[in-house]
């Protein structure tokens, strides 16, 4: 078989041993990942929600053809939770201690909340000011 492991039995013992030591392997590679990378990975997942609302603010400013709202609504709402997602699963499978993956992941879930306010307060002044012009 691939990957160094070499099968005793011919059958459906090996094919299982097979799969579990590829499972292991691959959750081995996520610990594996060097810090920097890590927070790297962390921190474009982390900010794609924020990209998002500024990009489609700067649609808005320059005019352009927006989508459709359900499409707008809908990405509005899915990519914080795979954002909050992605910062999870790398935040757990890290190389700390369970203490400071814990602690990441406060810390993640609080960001994303302070996050998640800031949009609040951007769309309402949006709406405000586009509400207050003559």
């Amino acid at each position: 078989m691939a990957c160094g492991v070499k099968a005793r039995t011919i059958g459906p013992a090996s094919v299982t041993l097979f799969v579990k030591r590829m499972r292991a392997q691959t959750a081995q590679y996520l610990r594996n990942l060097s810090v920097w990378s890590s927070v790297a990975i962390w921190l474009m997942a982390f900010l794609s929600p924020t990209s998002y609302v500024l990009g489609l603010i700067t649609l808005s400013r320059l005019q352009m053809p927006i989508p459709p709202s359900w499409f707008v609504v809908a990405l509005f709402c899915l990519i914080p939770l795979a954002a909050l997602l992605i910062c999870s699963t790398v935040a757990w499978l890290s190389q700390v201690r369970r203490g400071w993956r814990v602690v990441w992941l406060v810390l993640t879930m609080l960001a994303m909340l302070l996050q998640c306010c800031f949009w609040v307060v951007l769309v309402l002044s949006a709406v405000t000011a586009a509400i207050s012009l003559p």
